[in-house]
């Protein structure tokens, strides 16, 4: 049995790197859900706070899955030559295949839910049943990522255009300084997202789209902090 995914990786020449930024980006996202999380212990009654730590989390998780991942299918890369193919067996290349390929299926579905959970968080309406056909059709949408590849990333565009734009119509309500922070955060890493759509064209963009997100999670980092410090000055 063979099997196969639609997935486009980092160039050769950016092998490591990825993973080295895929690191710090689990940093910072972690460092965002202790932070929200503490932002939930100041104010108890406030559940948001708990809810987005969770996010978070699911989208820390689905960073190590995906490193995890690559080293697979940097792995996997050396393990096809023909010379390691005849020490090794065709088996283990195909188990290797397929752990790849469940691991990537588990990075969509943790990083769709993630951002899911922040779309729901951004609008003030409370939790309805149009929220759990939504959480359905992710789950249906993750199996077909299999084949299409960017169906994931323009799931998670859409969702993010839909988080930024809900920040900015609140900025233009209240001129809240960290809600245009937290605007321009979730911009850059939809930016990112879009730029990941297109990777199966021209792969190097994938490390562009890397340095973005990158950047996107390092200045919402920033916004929570700034957000954990106004707490502790009213508290």
């Amino acid at each position: 049995m063979v099997y196969w995914l639609d997935f486009v990786y980092s160039p050769p020449w950016f092998y490591g790197k990825d993973i080295v930024i895929d690191i710090v980006s689990v940093v910072v996202v972690l460092l965002i859900a202790v932070f929200s999380f503490r932002n939930f212990l100041l104010d108890k009654k406030n559940k948001r706070h708990f809810f987005l730590s969770s996010a978070f989390i699911l989208l820390g998780l689905s960073f190590i899955i995906k490193i995890l991942t690559n080293i697979l299918s940097h792995t996997e890369s050396w393990l096809s030559r023909q010379f390691w193919l005849s020490v090794f067996g065709t088996q283990i290349i195909k188990s290797y295949g397929f752990l790849s390929a469940i691991g990537f299926l588990l990075y969509a579905l943790l990083t769709l839910f993630g951002f899911y959970i922040l779309y729901v968080l951004s609008s003030k309406d409370e939790l309805s049943m149009n929220y759990v056909i939504i959480a359905y059709f992710i789950i249906i949408l993750t199996y077909f990522t299999r084949f299409t590849y960017f169906i994931l990333y323009i799931t998670a565009f859409i969702f993010l255009f839909a988080i930024s734009r809900r920040y900015f119509l609140s900025y233009k309500e209240t001129k809240y300084k960290n809600t245009l922070f937290l605007c321009s955060s979730f911009s850059v890493i939809t930016l990112s997202q879009f730029v990941f759509i297109f990777t199966s064209s021209n792969p190097t963009l994938s490390v562009a789209a890397e340095l973005i997100q990158l950047l996107g999670y390092l200045f919402l980092l920033y916004t929570f902090i700034m957000v954990l410090r106004n707490a502790k000055k009213k508290k």
